[in-house]
């Protein structure tokens, strides 16, 4: 039996996409005999939970970061490796950068399991280059430098790196770290289905007039997202489109008043507040006509891919691994991270075109076979492969593999 255990910083109880995935990967890997299951989840206490038959989640204390909402930061070793000493796993998925890299690999020392790194953000360029950009233009490109090395340092060291597009295996490639693995994430095309198309609120959003279009954000609210790009841009649309296109906000983050602020000043734009009820977002991706998924630094596009599933045409930024899906189904235009003109021209351009319902179709094509079911089978034949070379004092051929 194999014996998998992850860990990571990046889990919220508020949602995101690597809280998706865990859950997915938890509910899938229950009741295998072939797979047994450990998820070291941050919070604030130490206790062991029987999640499901083959499914243990431990809980283990973790800081509160300032800013960080509702995330938490592991940044000891000695519950990380209180938790490989107990299930001595074969594997371990090391989920964020950072200084989770480091404690996993000295927590592991006594088990010496193989040890994969799950490249779930791009943080080299989302962080640290567009962070230190902001206190000056010249140190965005240091920073970004600085997390490539600290990458390659810690991430270098791990048995392989997985992947969820060949965007980011192109872009580790070329910044010096290989041993790759293609994973795409999955979706739920049930779910997600442009047959929970709602009527009563496709007419709310219509307010009278059949021709309006309703375009979906159901990001975090967040610069990084592209919410201040998609306001700026909505502006335009409101000043050059008619109808004035409906803007349907759904969940939470740092710039939510800017959102407040939009639904008061515009008639068509809508907050719903954060949908935790994933059958709940589905409807309301369904009764919508566009998505957009505009932050460059995706590394696979979880909310892309179930705005494809729900039938909705997507602009994307035109880097990251968005861009990608929209790019490779046809299902819609790409437009420059951060250029609220050229957004503008994109969305009026779809919705005069008239062939939103077409495009959504060629999307949902394209994204029916990511299945959840898809992505795990594939996760533990790759981990199979990484152990046995492992234990063989071997690693992969560098390369990207899966494709």
């Amino acid at each position: 039996m194999l014996t998998l255990l992850d860990i990571n910083n990046f889990w919220s109880p508020s949602g995101g996409g690597v809280r998706r995935y865990q859950i997915e990967k938890m509910e899938h890997l229950a009741g295998r005999d072939d797979v047994r299951h450990v998820f070291v989840m941050p919070g604030d206490e130490r206790r062991t939970e029987a999640y499901a038959p083959g499914v243990t989640v431990e809980h283990i204390p973790a800081q509160r970061l300032p800013g960080g909402g509702a995330y938490r930061q592991v940044l000891t070793t000695r519950y990380v490796r209180e938790v490989i000493d107990k299930h001595r796993p074969d594997a371990i998925e090391c989920g964020s950068p950072w200084i989770m890299p480091l404690l996993v690999g000295r927590a592991g020392r006594r088990v010496d399991p193989a040890i994969v790194g799950f490249w779930h953000a791009d943080f080299p360029r989302a962080y640290l280059g567009r962070g230190l950009g902001k206190l000056h233009p010249k140190l965005a490109g240091p920073g970004e430098g600085l997390g490539w090395w600290w990458a390659r340092r810690f991430y270098g060291r791990f048995d392989a790196i997985f992947c969820a597009s060949r965007w980011v295996g192109d872009n580790l490639r070329r910044h010096g770290l290989d041993r790759l693995y293609h994973t795409p994430l999955g979706v739920h095309t049930e779910r997600f289905s442009p047959s929970l198309r709602d009527p009563d609120r496709v007419a709310e959003l219509q307010a009278g007039d059949p021709q309006r279009v309703s375009i979906f954000f159901p990001h975090r609210f967040s610069e990084e997202k592209g919410l201040r790009n998609l306001l700026r841009a909505y502006d335009r649309l409101a000043a050059t489109v008619t109808p004035t296109p409906a803007l349907v906000f759904a969940g939470t983050g740092p710039d939510k008043a800017a959102v407040e602020a939009a639904a008061q000043r515009h008639d068509h734009v809508h907050y719903l507040g954060y949908l935790d009820s994933p059958e709940e977002l589905a409807r309301w991706y369904a009764s919508c006509d566009l998505s957009v998924s505009l932050s460059a630094f995706e590394t696979f596009g979880l909310s892309t891919a179930e705005a494809m599933a729900s039938g909705l045409a997507v602009v994307a930024a035109d880097a990251g691994s968005a861009a990608e899906l929209v790019t490779r189904s046809e299902c819609g235009l790409t437009v420059p991270y951060g250029d609220s003109e050229r957004l503008a021209e994109a969305l009026a351009s779809l919705i005069r075109e008239g062939e939103l319902r077409e495009r959504g179709e060629r999307g949902r094509d394209y994204v029916l076979p990511l299945t959840w079911s898809a992505t795990f089978d594939r996760e533990i034949e790759f981990y199979r492969e990484i152990v046995r070379l492992h234990r063989a004092g071997e690693r992969p051929q560098p390369g990207f593999h899966g494709l």
